[in-house]
C-alpha cells in the first residue's frame, strides 16, 4: 500500500512544472520586435486573457524583472506557456515557450504572441 501511495504522489509531482521548468524547454516562437519590451508584453498578455480554448481563456500574468518582461500563463497550478521579452537595440527580443514539448501549442496562442511582436 506505502508503495502505490509513493508512485500516485510521483505521478502527481510528475505532472508540475515551473516557470524555470518551461525556460528550459526549446523556444517555439523567437522574434524580434520593433516596438518596446513593455508594449509587446502587455499586448500578449491582454490578448491571451481574451483568447478562449476550450471553455476558458488562456489568462495571463505580466511580470517585471528589471527590464525584462514576462508573461505567464497557468493551467491550474503549473505555468504552461511563458513569453520572455526583453528590450533588444530600439525594439524587443521575444522568445516563446511552451510546457509541453510533445505536444504544439494552440494557434490562438502563438497567434497572440506573432500579432503583438508586430
Amino acid at each position: 500500500m506505502r508503495i502505490l501511495i509513493g508512485t500516485m504522489a510521483a505521478a502527481l509531482l510528475a505532472g508540475c512544472s515551473s516557470v524555470a521548468d518551461v525556460r528550459n524547454t526549446p523556444a517555439v516562437l523567437s522574434l524580434s520586435s520593433a516596438k518596446p519590451a513593455l508594449a509587446v508584453a502587455e499586448c500578449i498578455r491582454d490578448g491571451w486573457q481574451s483568447t478562449s480554448i476550450v471553455g476558458g481563456s488562456v489568462g495571463g500574468i505580466l511580470q517585471q524583472s528589471g527590464e525584462k518582461f514576462s508573461v505567464v500563463a497557468p493551467n491550474g497550478e503549473s505555468p504552461w506557456h511563458v513569453v520572455d521579452v526583453t528590450p533588444s537595440g530600439t525594439g524587443s527580443r521575444v522568445q516563446y515557450r511552451f510546457y509541453r514539448t510533445w505536444q504544439s501549442p494552440s494557434d490562438k496562442v502563438t497567434h497572440v504572441v506573432s500579432y503583438c511582436s508586430k
